[in-house]
C-alpha cells in the first residue's frame, strides 16, 4: 500500500506543477505580448534611435524569455518581471533624449553660423548676424523645421557659394522661405486638427450631455444621449459633419433646458400658490400625456372634497381645472389662485377665461370647469 500511496502522491504532484506551470506560462505570455506591443510601439513614433542600444537589448532578453517559456516556465516568468520596468521605461527616456539632441543640433547650427562670421569678419559679419537673429526670430519652430532643408540649401549658397553680397537680400530670401514655411505649417497644424476632430467632437458633446444630465429630467437626458451616440455612428469618419449634427442639437438642447426652466419656475408658482390659498398640495408628478407630451401634474384639494389640478408642458403653457364644487366656491377660488399667479409669480393669465356662471343657485352642484390654459411669462 506505501507504493501505491507514494506513486499516487507523485502523480498528484506532479498534475498540480503541470497545471502551475501552465498558469504561470500562460500569464507569463500575456506580459510578453504588452512587452511586444511597447517596443512596436517605440519602432512606430521613432523613438528606438534615441535607446537603441537599450532597445536592442530588451528586445533579446524578450525573445529568450518566449523560448523559454516552454521549457522552464517559472524561470521565464521572474526574468519578465525584470524585464518589464525596463521596456515602460524606454519611453520617456527617449522622449527626453530625442528633445535634448534635437535642441543639440539647433545650436550647434547657431555656433556654425557664428564661426564663420568670424572667418570672413570683411565680408559675412554683417551677413552671418542678419541671418543669425532672423533665425532666432523665427519663432514658429513647426515652419522652421518644415523650411530646414531649403534653409540649408540657402546657407550654402550664401557662405560657400557667396551668392549673397548685400544683408538686404540674405533678409528677402529668408522671408520669402518664412512665408513658405508658415504656409505649410498652417497647412500641417490644419491636418492635425482634422485627425483630432473627431475626438475633440466627443468631448464637446460629452460636455454637452454632462449639463443636460443636471437640467433636464433622466429620460430626456437619455434620449439626447442616445441621439449624440448616433451621430458618431451615422458619420464615424466625418468630423466636420458630426460637428454640424452636434451643434444643430445643442440648440435644441439649449431650446429643451430652458423650457424646462421655465416649467420648473411655474411648477414652484403653482404649488405655492395653492399652498397659500389653503389647498392640501401632493408633490409634483411628471407624466407623459395621451399625445406623447411630457407634462408635470399638480393635484390639490381642501378637506370639503373641493379640487384642483394644473398641468403644465414643456413650452411653459399650463392646462388647470377646479372640480367638486358647490354654488359659487369654485368662483371664488379661482379668483383666489389665479390673479395670486399672475402678481406674485408672472404667470400669463391673459388667455385664459372662465366658461361658466352660476349666481343664484349657490347650493346646487357644479359640474367640472372645463380645462383652462394659461402662459408662463418665462
Amino acid at each position: 500500500m506505501s507504493q501505491i500511496h507514494d506513486a499516487r502522491y507523485r502523480l498528484e504532484r506532479e498534475h498540480r506543477q503541470k497545471i502551475a506551470e501552465e498558469r504561470v506560462r500562460n500569464t507569463t505570455s500575456s506580459f510578453i505580448d504588452r512587452y511586444q506591443n511597447e517596443l512596436a510601439s517605440l519602432q512606430e513614433q521613432g523613438l528606438v534611435e534615441f535607446v537603441q542600444v537599450r532597445y536592442d537589448g530588451c528586445l533579446s532578453e524578450l525573445m529568450q524569455i518566449r523560448a523559454e517559456l516552454d521549457s522552464n516556465p517559472f524561470n521565464a516568468r521572474e526574468r519578465s518581471k525584470s524585464l518589464g520596468n525596463e521596456i515602460y521605461s524606454l519611453r520617456n527616456m527617449a522622449r527626453q533624449i530625442k528633445l535634448q539632441v534635437e535642441e543639440a543640433q539647433y545650436q550647434n547650427y547657431l555656433k556654425e553660423l557664428e564661426a564663420r562670421a568670424e572667418v570672413e569678419k570683411q565680408r559675412e559679419v554683417a551677413i552671418s548676424a542678419a541671418w543669425t537673429q532672423e533665425l532666432r526670430n523665427w519663432t514658429d519652430k513647426l515652419s522652421l523645421n518644415l523650411m530646414l532643408k531649403e534653409i540649408k540649401a540657402l546657407e550654402q549658397q550664401v557662405f560657400s557659394e557667396k551668392s549673397v553680397k548685400k544683408e538686404g537680400d540674405l533678409l528677402a530670401k529668408l522671408h520669402k522661405l518664412k512665408l513658405q514655411g508658415l504656409e505649410k505649417a498652417a497647412e500641417h497644424r490644419v491636418l492635425v486638427e482634422r485627425q483630432s476632430q473627431s475626438s475633440t467632437n466627443r468631448d464637446f458633446a460629452n460636455a454637452i450631455a454632462e449639463v443636460v444630465s443636471t437640467s433636464l429630467p433622466t429620460d430626456q437626458a437619455q434620449v439626447i444621449s442616445e441621439q449624440f451616440d448616433t451621430i458618431f455612428s451615422d458619420n464615424p469618419e466625418d468630423a466636420n459633419a458630426q460637428l454640424h449634427k452636434i451643434e444643430q442639437l445643442s440648440d435644441q438642447v439649449d431650446k429643451k433646458i430652458e423650457d424646462e426652466a421655465i416649467r420648473k419656475e411655474t411648477v414652484k408658482a403653482i404649488f405655492n400658490t395653492l399652498k397659500t390659498t389653503g389647498f392640501a398640495v401632493q408633490k409634483p408628478k411628471l407624466v407623459t400625456n395621451k399625445e406623447g407630451e411630457s407634462e408635470v401634474v399638480i393635484a390639490a384639494s381642501r378637506p370639503a372634497g373641493n379640487r384642483a389640478q394644473f398641468q403644465i408642458r414643456l413650452d411653459g403653457s399650463c392646462t388647470y381645472k377646479f372640480d367638486n364644487y358647490k354654488g359659487q366656491t369654485c368662483k371664488k377660488d379661482i379668483e383666489q389662485v389665479l390673479p395670486k399667479l399672475s402678481e406674485i409669480y408672472g404667470v400669463d393669465l391673459s388667455d385664459s377665461r372662465v366658461l361658466w356662471s352660476n349666481p343664484d343657485d349657490e347650493d346646487a352642484e357644479m359640474k367640472p370647469i372645463p380645462s383652462q390654459t394659461m402662459n408662463s411669462k418665462g
